[in-house]
C-alpha cells in the first residue's frame, strides 16, 4: 500500500479521519495529502462545517411530548413481555 492515497481514497475516509478511527499509517498519509491536495482539503473544511451548518438550519431539537414517551415506554414493555 502506497503511503499517499490517491484523492478517491482520501474522500471515501474522511469521516473515518476526523473520527480518529483510521490506523497510524493511514492517518499520515491522509494528512500528508491534505497537506498538499486543495481539492481534498476543501472537502474536509466542508465536513468540518457540516454539523455547524445543520445546527444552524434545523435549529434547537423540540422536546418529545410526554404521550408520545408514554407511548414509546409501552410498546417497549409489550416487547418485553
Amino acid at each position: 500500500m502506497r503511503l499517499m492515497p490517491s484523492c478517491h481514497d482520501v474522500q471515501m475516509e474522511l469521516t473515518e479521519y476526523l473520527e480518529g478511527t483510521l490506523p497510524l499509517r493511514r492517518r499520515l498519509g491522509i494528512w500528508l495529502h491534505l497537506r498538499l491536495c486543495r481539492v481534498c482539503a476543501g472537502v474536509l473544511r466542508g465536513l468540518r462545517a457540516l454539523p455547524l451548518l445543520a445546527r444552524q438550519l434545523l435549529g434547537p431539537a423540540e422536546p418529545v411530548p410526554d404521550a408520545a414517551l408514554r407511548a414509546l415506554a409501552r410498546m417497549q414493555q409489550k416487547q418485553s413481555d
